[in-house]
């Protein structure tokens, strides 16, 4: 089993955080890989964190390990939560920055880790950075749990008992798969009195709000190339916009807004919006930045108004 760490961080590069992080796994946990998603998110921006976990973690291996610390509260009380979806485990301070996963998997796992019971040697109370002494020491507590689960066969090549069966029979080794009512971290929260839950804490603003005729969201990210990812998740927004008539965007300007399907449709100088890979629309411009030209910062407030009221 090849077992992996990402690590989602606002720590930015100037400073030795990130590279203390990766010391302690690596001292802790020597034989996984560690891979970085970004550590260039907006300091303290939840959702921008939560943003980033929901548009990732589909891409992610199985029996990856992501770490994400986005901390304002650091050196308070508040406690660690960490979900499971099916062979996935995230762990994140309970701020908010599970919100847009917790909404698209209700049904995961999620373990509520507090402080005190965090027996484990190489975790130390400090008040400014669990990043390093609480998050890397648990996740590769985790880590060495997944690889220790007793392990069963399983056939890839051929069927078993098709026509080809007498060829030889492709083996993979895993550990046990999930079942509705445990995860792979049953055993492991159970042994340490992790309680399972599903009150954490939520980001108001991770539900975009329809009056009417009028859909009131929030700049989610700004991408490198300008383009402003909006809180509406595509499938569930694209129709409802798509066939909303003549589209109107209100920033601190009013300008019309154009539902496309390329960039490359979009003439020069006109605002489109359009489904984008990360799993959320977003508004842009034909190679320039739409954040620019419409002056939008990361959190700034919008309204989008269809000429043709949504059906309920």
């Amino acid at each position: 089993m090849s077992l992996k760490f990402f690590l989602l961080t606002d720590f930015g590069y100037a400073d030795p955080y990130v590279a203390q992080m990766k010391g302690v796994l690596s001292t802790l946990a020597p034989q996984y890989q560690i891979f970085d998603i970004t550590h260039n998110l907006a300091p303290f921006n939840i959702a921008q964190a939560g943003f980033f976990l929901d548009s990732t973690i589909d891409h992610l291996p199985p029996y990856s390990v992501t770490i994400c610390v986005v901390d304002p509260g650091v050196g308070t009380a508040r406690d660690i939560v960490c979900m499971v979806i099916d062979t996935k485990v995230v762990l994140a301070p309970d701020n908010g920055c599970l919100s847009f996963l917790h909404t698209r998997y209700p049904k995961a796992p999620i373990y509520r880790i507090m402080q005190h019971q965090l027996p484990l040697e190489h975790t130390i109370l400090t008040s400014t950075f669990h990043g390093r002494t609480l998050f890397s020491p648990l996740a590769a507590d985790i880590a060495l749990h997944i690889e220790q689960l007793s392990s069963y066969m399983e056939c890839t090549r051929p069927a078993p008992f098709s026509k080809d069966s007498t060829q030889d029979c492709k083996l993979k080794l895993f550990p046990p798969l999930p079942t509705d009512s445990e995860s792979i971290l049953t055993q492991y929260m159970e042994r340490n009195d992790h309680s399972r839950t599903q009150a954490i804490v939520m980001l108001p603003e991770s539900v975009a709000k329809l009056d009417k005729n009028i859909i009131e969201t929030y700049v989610l990210h700004i991408d490198t190339f300008g383009n402003v990812i909006l809180g509406l998740p595509n499938e569930t927004w694209h129709k409802r916009i798509s066939d909303g008539g003549e589209l109107t965007l209100y920033t601190q300007t009013t300008r019309p807004l154009k539902c496309v399907s390329a960039y490359a449709e979009l003439a020069e100088n006109q605002i489109g919006i359009i489904c984008g890979s990360q799993g959320y629309l977003e508004i842009a411009c034909n190679m320039c930045s739409a954040a620019q030209f419409i002056n939008l910062k990361l959190g700034e407030r919008i309204r989008i108004a269809l000429s043709v009221p949504p059906e309920m």
